[in-house]
């Protein structure tokens, strides 16, 4: 066996990784870990007050269009309750069967968000003309604001007598 060499891998035995670099791997992922999930969390949140910003201007925008096509919605809500920010989004919802006016619906139908007062949501609370938003951490009854998509589904069915809000 002229000119043949032995490797250190052919003395170890198997090819593998020896525990000191197991251990420095762990080590490296643990730095990263470390820079990384408190950046991921600050663009979670981040993104959670985009979307909370996007359904509040999404809702002003029909009450916009609403008062250009129908009358100027004036309404002082009764209760810190939720209903009335129900009742608003129903009239932004509601098309007329016997008269329609242009451009009605001014908000999706199939839109069903739950009402919420819990400081750990995003809100969405009328103030007597335009909707608010109120942040995690301020007390508050609204619109709650969902991030799964489970507050879009079947269409809501207006009742015969339904009256919209703010006449």
């Amino acid at each position: 066996m002229k000119g043949t060499r032995t490797s250190a891998r052919d003395k170890r035995g198997k090819a593998g990784i020896s525990i000191i670099e197991l251990i420095i791997v762990i080590a490296v992922i643990a730095v990263i870990a470390a820079v990384a999930i408190p950046r991921f969390s600050d663009m979670t949140e981040s993104s959670r007050a985009a979307i909370a910003k996007n359904a509040l201007e999404t809702l002003n925008t029909a009450v916009h269009r609403f008062n250009m096509s129908n009358y100027e919605l004036l309404f002082t809500g009764v209760a810190p309750s939720g209903q009335d920010e129900i009742l608003i989004l129903r009239t932004m919802q509601y098309r007329n069967p016997d008269n329609p006016k242009p451009g009605s619906p001014y908000m999706r139908n199939d839109w069903n968000p739950d009402i919420s007062s819990s400081a750990d949501d995003y809100r969405l609370m009328w103030t007597g003309t335009i909707y608010k938003m109120i942040p995690p951490g301020e007390a508050g009854t609204g619109l709650k604001v969902n991030f799964d998509g489970s507050d879009l589904g079947t269409a809501f069915v207006f009742p015969p007598n339904f009256t919209m809000a703010g006449k």
